[in-house]
Parts: structure tokens; C-alpha cells; sequence
């Protein structure tokens, strides 16, 4: 019998910053999916935001890192610091591929994401690259199973399972869902509202100890800003 391939889940993301709800996702599906470690990727420059509001990248990481810590099963990966340009997906699944040979890849994205993955830098090669575990409600399934039928060419292995042509698999998980968002953090903390216990007590007591620095840069961004997302090459 073959041995079992170790397994990382990857989710990607600007996280400016990150909140309880990026770190419970992991736990998630961590558990759901049977995976060894989910890494973290904060994005260098994501190709999908107005930079003006992000926060530097050593800071997003630095909160990220500390939010981890102690976290059996969750890791934070750097790698988008060393690549010039937009922080694509492609390419950065392209550098897990040749970092961790003999692993098995999935990426994590939501099911909306998914819909819009035509709009993605290249988005149909991803699933050569990695699994896609897809987050999504309970009963979302049959839209992603939909959606999956037309854009690759698969075959259903079970209600909730896909195995495209290379051996790859599209699988769809329902987790709780936590109504946070990093641009409602922001918009809180702009008001001087509270945000204890939507984020980890690390990453909040990062942005008190910058709170000039965190004000100054989050102020940047106006209030379109925050709910749009620019649909050429996304990702």
C-alpha cells in the first residue's frame, strides 16, 4: 500500500489583519479535512486591493506569527516577501510545489471565490496545482458542483467530492461561520470601537503599540475602497 502523502492546506489572504475568524477557518478545516498543518500566507501585494490601505507587510506578519503561537497544527509562511510584483496564487502555489516535493497541496478559498476564479491570474491552472477545499454553507454544495462541471472537466466521487483529469480534487466543506471581516476590524478601530475577542489578544496589542502608524494607514482607504475588488486578474 502506498504511503500517505503529508498534507498542507494553504489560505492566503492580505490579512490586514487577521481575526478569530481566519484562525477558527484553519481549525476547521484542519480538522474536517484531515490535514497535517494549514500554513498562512499574508499576501506581499495583493493584486485585488488598493494598497493604500494595507498595512506593511513585516507587520501583517508579525501579528499573524504571534496569533499562532502555541497553535498546534497552524503555521505562518513568509515566502510572499521575496517575490517582486502582485502576489498571485499561481505563483505561489508554483513555489510550494517546488519547496515541499512528495506533498499534497489544497488550497482553501470560499465558495464565492470560487465563482469568480475565471476573473483569477490564470485561475483554472490553480486546481492543476493543489486540491480546493471550499468553504461554503450548509447545502452549498450543489452551486459549487455546478459551477466545477463547468469550468473543468471532472468526475463526481462522492455529493461533496470532484476529481478533475490530473487527479486533483475539489472538495466542499461547511464550517460555522463567524461574521467578521478585517474591513470591519478597520472600520471599528477608525470609530474607536472595541474589537476584544475579534481578533487574537496578540495581533490587538500589536495595534495598540502602532496605533499612529495603524490610524494613519487605515485612514488612507475610503469607504468605497473597502467593498470593492478590482475584477481584472484578481488573485
Amino acid at each position: 500500500m502506498p504511503q500517505k502523502k503529508p498534507s498542507i492546506g494553504l489560505l492566503g489572504g492580505s490579512f490586514n489583519p487577521v481575526h478569530i475568524g481566519h484562525l477558527r477557518l484553519c481549525l476547521e478545516v484542519l480538522e474536517q479535512a484531515g490535514l497535517d498543518r494549514v500554513d498562512l500566507v499574508p499576501a506581499y501585494m495583493p493584486p485585488h486591493k488598493d494598497q493604500a490601505g494595507i498595512l506593511p507587510f513585516d507587520l501583517r506578519l508579525r501579528m499573524l506569527q504571534e496569533s499562532i503561537d502555541g497553535i498546534s497544527g497552524l503555521e505562518v509562511n513568509p515566502l510572499e516577501q521575496d517575490r517582486p510584483g502582485p502576489s498571485y496564487t499561481l505563483d505561489t502555489l508554483k513555489a510550494y510545489v517546488q519547496e515541499y516535493p512528495g506533498y499534497e497541496l489544497n488550497f482553501i478559498l470560499g465558495d464565492m471565490d470560487l465563482f469568480t476564479l475565471p476573473q483569477w491570474h490564470r485561475g483554472e491552472e490553480i486546481a492543476r496545482l493543489s486540491n480546493l477545499l471550499v468553504i461554503g454553507r450548509q447545502g452549498g454544495h450543489s452551486q459549487v458542483g455546478d459551477f466545477v462541471s463547468r469550468f473543468w472537466k471532472v468526475e463526481q466521487e462522492s455529493e461533496k467530492c470532484w476529481e478533475l483529469e490530473t487527479g486533483r480534487r475539489i472538495s466542499f466543506y461547511s464550517v460555522p461561520r463567524l461574521e467578521i471581516s478585517s474591513s470591519m476590524i478597520r472600520s471599528r478601530w477608525l470609530a474607536g470601537k472595541s474589537i476584544d475577542w475579534l481578533v487574537p489578544a496578540e495581533a490587538e496589542s500589536i495595534l495598540a503599540n502602532c496605533s499612529h502608524e495603524v490610524s494613519s494607514i487605515w485612514e488612507q482607504e475610503s469607504h468605497s475602497d473597502q467593498k470593492s475588488c478590482k475584477p481584472a486578474s484578481c488573485r
